[in-house]
């Protein structure tokens, strides 16, 4: 079956689609984790230790204080605070994996309900579905499973719902064909800890047993901006 592709929707893909992805993974690289340096989360970990011991040390005296006690709050105040801002800076790049994903699913959408399904169909929510667009695509004799980066989107795909879900079918799925994303990097400097898989995921959103990197965004990303341009080609030569 043959269809004529309208040439404004398949420029599209280039002008819009492949800037909108592009714009997610620097605006995470350059505006977002520049505030969330190991260095300036360290400083900011110093400083409440500091604040925290004056505070305590300006309280009325009783007698009865223990200096060594208050020292150990405030250090305990400062790895709480570290601690926790690592987690989000892990949290924010797993969130954009996903994030990532799911502007891959709404560009498809867009470019499904307006050139792809017929006029009577694009407000159809029955027809809104990734699944309908492969089918349809198929039909026009483009099996874009066959893609290059079709694997690696898939691979995204269940890092997208690990992120959002945490533990369930497309975290081990992904752990058998990605266990690197589940080995702490904050542990492998430490040679006498073995490299270990944690079989439990509860709050990859706060950096907890998953462990994207910014280079696996950018790879994702990549792999995206592959897939609009394999489509392109394969549309311009029907």
């Amino acid at each position: 079956m043959t269809k004529v592709w309208d040439p404004f929707w398949i420029s599209i893909l280039q002008t819009e689609f492949v800037p909108q992805l592009n714009a997610i993974v620097n605006a995470l690289e350059k505006r977002l984790l520049p505030n969330l340096e190991k260095k300036k989360i360290e400083a900011e970990s110093d400083r409440i230790v500091e604040e925290d011991w004056e505070r305590f040390m300006s309280m009325p005296a009783t007698g009865n204080e223990d200096p060594s006690y208050f020292a150990d709050r405030a250090e305990n105040a400062g790895i709480a605070h570290y601690t926790l801002m690592c987690g989000i800076r892990q949290g924010m790049l797993n969130l954009f994996a996903a994030a990532l994903y799911h502007a891959f699913e709404q560009q498809v959408m867009f470019f499904h309900r307006k050139n792809v399904l017929d006029l009577d169909e694009e407000n159809d929510p029955n027809k809104f579905s990734l699944t309908v667009f492969e089918r349809r695509l198929k039909k026009y004799g483009i099996d874009i499973k066959n893609f290059a980066s079709w694997s690696k989107i898939d691979e995204l795909r269940l890092v997208a719902n690990t992120v959002k879900h945490a533990e369930g079918p497309s975290s081990h799925k992904l752990r058998n064909i990605r266990s690197y994303l589940f080995k702490n990097p904050y542990l492998s400097g430490f040679s006498g800890l073995p490299p270990v898989l944690n079989p439990q995921i509860f709050q990859p959103l706060f950096g907890d047993n998953l462990y994207v990197s910014l280079q696996d965004v950018k790879d994702y990303r990549d792999q995206l901006v592959r897939f609009w341009r394999e489509l392109t080609d394969v549309l311009q030569c029907d």
